[in-house]
């Protein structure tokens, strides 16, 4: 019995450690596509932006996109 309570547990924690990898390369991929995202939407023009919808203005002070 006790044996087995150990490969149990051996299993447990290799099922964690796994996960917890998975989790991070998620996370790490999620993160990449983020950001190739924001580099692709970089590049565009202002007209370009306005015309798929990006505010004019920045919210940050209070102000309301010109429209």
């Amino acid at each position: 019995m006790t044996l087995l309570s150990l490969e149990q547990s051996t299993k447990s924690s290799h099922s964690s450690f796994a996960s917890a990898l998975l989790g991070l390369r998620s996370r790490a991929v999620a993160s990449w596509k983020r950001r190739r995202a924001e580099r692709a939407l970089e590049g565009l023009s202002y007209d370009t932006l306005k015309d798929i919808g990006f505010p004019s203005a920045d919210r940050t002070n209070g102000s309301k996109p010109a429209r």
